[in-house]
């Protein structure tokens, strides 16, 4: 099934996600509980006769749809479900091959460049932070309210993905900025129990070793033991433009030029500032918060993470000076350089 190329990059009203396992997850988890196709579909856009192979939606039907199920599927792992049901749908069709991967880098490398099908409203950021690899999640579409429902969606389907193809359950930790939730069984069933609470940002974060290692099947090259582990034939994108939503097109933006400007960054999608502010409101954000939100996201990794000195973290954020670097940081986090070095 060929995929035609997207917008570069997505827009939120962009019909170009693959939807239907996600749709199909969805009524497949929601309906035996109770909740009819009519109230999960309403205000979508999507019509049920519609629910083919070749659907496409965008990404502001399916944030419409992940709302419903929220407000009426009263089963607290809902989100869970869903997520473990649309991995088994992509393993048996789009995604097979991911069970004969030969490392956790490929299937990384899958997901990444398939993430239409599979994380169509989250994007990570990768950080090396000491003997680990750190991914903070991004909201690649605007889901505002709904974001920590996408986010146990999309964890519990990276998880299902990881141990189809290691065959064993990786040692992820998770990091939920929620505080300590009342189905914590729910939470420990399906991501595992190295989870934390109250943190600053959602991620998920692996041992090196674990992310580089060839599985047991695997030989030293790290291909799967039959060389049968194929990328599949799903999309014909080279340019990594192709898989960036408008979100994530502007953090990267900001991450190569932290002191660009709203003008700056309207120019290099040919916009005007006017147009571009609209674009981003319809995606729930302003240019300041997406650019702070990286700062902020730099700040905690560099000193309460990484735990670097006020000037290695200062250059790296492109500071001059320090007393505007440690302004900034108490600014963006509530704290200040040294109270983050001792979180």
């Amino acid at each position: 099934m060929a995929l035609t190329s997207p917008p570069l990059p997505v827009s939120k009203h962009d019909k170009v996600i693959p939807g239907y396992h996600f749709v199909c997850a969805v009524l497949a988890i929601a309906e035996p509980r109770g909740v009819s196709v009519h109230k999960l579909l309403r205000g979508t856009g999507i019509f049920d006769d519609a629910i083919t192979p070749n659907l496409r939606v965008s990404g502001k039907q399916l944030i419409a749809l992940i709302g419903n199920v929220q407000s009426y599927c009263k089963a607290k792992d809902a989100s869970f479900l869903i997520g473990k049901h649309l991995a088994n749908a992509l393993l048996n069709h789009e995604f097979s091959s991911i069970k004969d991967a030969g490392s956790l880098t490929q299937v990384i490398r899958l997901v990444t460049t398939q993430r239409w099908l599979c994380l169509p409203l989250v994007s990570f950021a990768r950080y090396e932070v000491n003997e680990n690899s750190l991914w903070v999640a991004r909201d690649a579409m605007g889901c505002s309210k709904i974001w920590p429902f996408v986010m146990q969606i999309s964890l519990s389907m990276l998880v299902a993905f990881a141990k189809a193809s290691s065959k064993t359950r990786l040692p992820f930790h998770f990091g939920m900025t929620a505080s300590r939730p009342r189905n914590i069984e729910d939470f420990e069933t399906y991501l595992g129990l190295r989870l934390n609470f109250n943190a600053p940002f959602m991620s998920l974060m692996l041992p090196k070793g674990s992310v580089l290692a060839p599985f047991e099947r695997g030989n030293v090259g790290g291909e799967a033991q039959h060389g049968s582990f194929v990328e599949p034939e799903i999309g014909t994108h080279t340019s990594s433009d192709a898989t960036l939503s408008i979100l994530d097109k502007v953090r990267l933006l900001t991450e190569h030029n932290l002191h660009a400007s709203l003008p700056d960054a309207a120019a290099e999608f040919s916009m005007s500032a006017a147009t571009f502010k609209r674009k981003l409101k319809e995606h729930e954000y302003s240019y300041r918060a997406l650019t702070e939100e990286v700062r902020r996201e730099q700040a905690i990794v560099l000193l309460a993470m990484k735990k670097l000195n006020n000037e290695q973290s200062a250059s790296e954020m492109a500071f001059s000076d320090l007393p505007n670097f440690r302004r900034a940081v108490k600014r963006l986090t509530g704290h200040t350089p040294s109270e983050l070095r001792a979180l």
